[in-house]
């Protein structure tokens, strides 16, 4: 075989992965999503056409849920299809209808009708989303049809609200949208769609005339169907460009790389939709970098939910996260792209700034000039501060201002002793020199004591002015007679000021050399442990001991015996809480919990979006295909497990499931 006609590697790869991707879509059921641009373009009418369409030709279709819209057309239209009895739940003394998923994946039919794919479930319902629910009907081999407007779409959110002025509450992931076998685009000119919110087809008279006001616009109309049809276009010429990729006939993928760089900043949201929607554009990879610096260890617990939410977000986007440790979030963001092959980068400047802030800016200029071949944009957060902000940030502004207060004040006792310990050494007549380096050793330790920059700058200017005043002629006066002392001024100043950013610096660094040597000697321990494992039993007594070390929390691990979940599930109690304490967490509702992480693959429990009331958080231990075991841990307080802590532990599980696929254990 010539060099010529010998087959790309990659190409080979890729078809073998399309392969075992189409093998995996012929066990679960089909999507098709009936998509509008508002409330009223006709997409239930189209559905329920559909599913009659469906039922001539002998198809099994059941609806699921229609939304109990007070139109005729689409009341009659619903007539003759079989109805799952919607579950009624109560929720603050009113009765809401709900889609019975249980009832649902008892009937099973070949096709299923969903209305209302955005829609978020009433508190207690075991999915906190509807397009959650249509993920267990699809992984059930249940065919759905459902709907859904354009501005759900969650790389859209920012975009439509730029539009509309509205913040959509209820969004769908991007991937849902596009993993659909097909969307079927309901379009009407804005005009006709006007035309039927005045005759009352849509909404009753008030609410007709207060959206005629304001979403029903027909600018408004005209931007949101371009943007559904655009989006819709852009989604076909993916698939497309995909498929003919697969078969060899062009190169699909560009080469480029969109890096999204996440904080807790308001305006992380709108870089990570930004970049996803630059990603789909350009057919680009998509990583989203997190720095993590000293500052955001320390920050609080409502700048650490934002963050996380930030980070779900780009998740649920479909981008690969990804996160550093440094003080120097430029330098961090740079050499990841430059190593990673980063071809444009977003990032965002926020209009709020902190006490003594730099402005973002600078961060940009320095990325740019460390990566000049790379492209910057910079995403500004433009949101107008409501009252209820405005009074969430002047309180923080208090807060922080109180912080500032404490520390300077531990500084200035700090150095006030340094000044008494000085005060000693000129009893005892020793030189000048002690004397500084006395007021040098006061600098490092309030270096130690607080982190920001201005507290060197501020405990290097004490010192100096200390100096002066109490052992400098003459005495109790800022003057100085001897001609040198202004050097003497200076170079005190310089040293303390250099000694001081220094060692803020190496503490800094310690701490975060100290996360990444206990991130490698946790995965290094917990990969030599499990290769000396003989029997599962050893291999659930050893990650639950790693587990357990890394969380300090109580374990419940329910073992796989075959396709069926074991009855007698492992307990692990951490240190200092009874046996006992932790059997009151097994009953039948935490194990219908476990058993359904066993069945979808996926989480589910506490702190998650799916069966949130559960007391504990359940996780798959799963290799490529089969799940060998769920790993309940209790978490205290319902507190959720830390970005770092989380990740350790998902590796540490995922190696689990590769080590319980040894022969030697069957």
């Amino acid at each position: 075989m010539t060099e010529e006609n010998r087959p790309d590697p990659g190409l080979l790869l890729k078809k073998l992965q399309y392969e075992e991707k189409e093998k995996e879509k012929q066990t679960k059921g089909k999507l098709k999503i009936f998509l509008g641009y508002a409330a009223g373009s006709g997409k239930t009418y189209a559905m329920l056409g559909a599913a009659h369409e469906a039922k001539k030709h002998q198809v099994d279709v059941v609806a699921g849920y229609i939304e109990p819209h007070a139109r005729p057309d689409t009341q009659a239209m619903a007539e003759g299809l079989e109805e799952i009895p919607p579950l009624m739940v109560d929720y603050k003394g009113i009765q809401l209808r709900e889609f019975n998923l249980d009832a649902a994946l008892e009937r099973k039919p070949k096709l299923i009708l969903v209305d209302e794919l955005a829609h978020t479930n009433v508190r207690g319902s075991r999915n906190e989303k509807r397009y959650q629910d249509v993920r267990e009907l699809l992984r059930a081999g249940i065919n759905v049809y459902t709907t859904m407007n354009i501005q759900h779409l969650e790389s859209l959110n920012d975009l439509v609200g730029n539009i509309t002025n509205i913040e959509v509450k209820e969004r769908v992931p991007d991937s849902v949208f596009d993993q659909a076998d097909q969307v079927e685009v309901i379009d009407i000119e804005p005009e006709d769609l006007i035309e039927r919110m005045k005759e009352g087809k849509i909404y009753g008279p008030v609410q007709a005339e207060r959206a005629l006001e304001n979403f029903f616009r027909r600018e408004k109309l005209v931007a949101l169907r371009e943007i559904a049809l655009r989006r819709s276009a852009d989604r076909v010429n993916r698939i497309a460009e995909e498929e003919r990729n697969i078969l060899g006939n062009t190169g699909y993928h560009t080469g480029e790389h969109i890096l999204a760089c996440i904080s807790a900043a308001p305006s992380s949201a709108k870089v990570i939709r930004t970049a996803a929607r630059l990603s789909y554009a350009f057919h680009a990879q998509f990583t989203a970098l997190y720095v993590e610096t000293p500052a955001m260890q320390e920050a609080g617990e409502k700048t650490k939910q934002t963050l996380k939410s930030h980070l779900e977000l780009a998740k649920a986007l479909g981008a690969k996260i990804v996160t550093v440790y440094g003080e120097d979030a430029a330098y961090q963001i740079a050499e990841y792209a430059i190593v990673s092959n980063v071809s444009k980068v977003v990032m965002g400047r926020t209009n709020h700034r902190g006490i003594w802030r730099r402005p973002r800016i600078e961060v940009m200029e320095k990325l740019t000039h460390m990566a000049p071949n790379i492209d910057v944009y910079i995403i500004p957060d433009i949101r107008k501060a409501t009252h209820k902000r405005e009074v969430q940030i002047q309180r923080r502004r208090k807060t922080r201002w109180k912080n500032v207060f404490l520390d300077l004040a531990e500084i200035t006792g700090v150095m006030a002793v340094a000044t008494l310990a000085a005060y000693v050494l000129w009893l005892f007549r020793l030189p000048e020199s002690n004397i500084i380096m006395i007021y040098i050793l006061g600098i490092l330790l309030s270096s130690y004591i607080a982190n920001k920059k201005i507290y060197a700058l501020y405990s290097s200017l004490i010192s100096v002015f200390a100096f002066n005043f109490f052992f400098t002629e003459p005495y109790f006066s800022l003057k100085a007679y001897d001609k040198g002392y202004p050097t003497t001024f200076v170079m005190l100043f310089l040293v303390g000021l250099f000694t001081a950013t220094l060692t803020r610096r190496l503490k800094q660094q310690s701490r975060e050399s100290a996360k990444k040597a206990y991130r490698t000697e946790i995965l290094l321990e917990n990969s030599q442990k499990l290769r000396r494992c003989k029997s599962k039993q050893e291999v659930w007594t050893q990650v639950a001991g790693q587990a357990g070390k890394l969380l300090n929390l109580s374990l419940i691990i329910y073992p796989m015996e075959g396709s069926q979940m074991s009855d007698t599930p492992l307990l692990f109690p951490r240190k200092g809480m009874d046996m006992l304490h932790l059997k009151t967490c097994i009953n039948r509702q935490e194990l219908a919990v476990a058993q359904w992480v066993a069945a979808n693959h996926h989480r589910a429990g506490a702190c998650t979006h799916t069966l949130p009331d559960a007391k504990a958080m359940y996780l798959p231990i799963q290799d490529a295909r089969d799940v060998k075991g769920v790993m309940g841990i209790l978490l205290e307080e319902r507190r959720p497990i830390q970005e770092f802590e989380y990740g350790l532990l998902i590796a540490m599980l995922n190696e689990t499931g590769v080590k319980l696929q040894d022969t030697f254990l069957e």
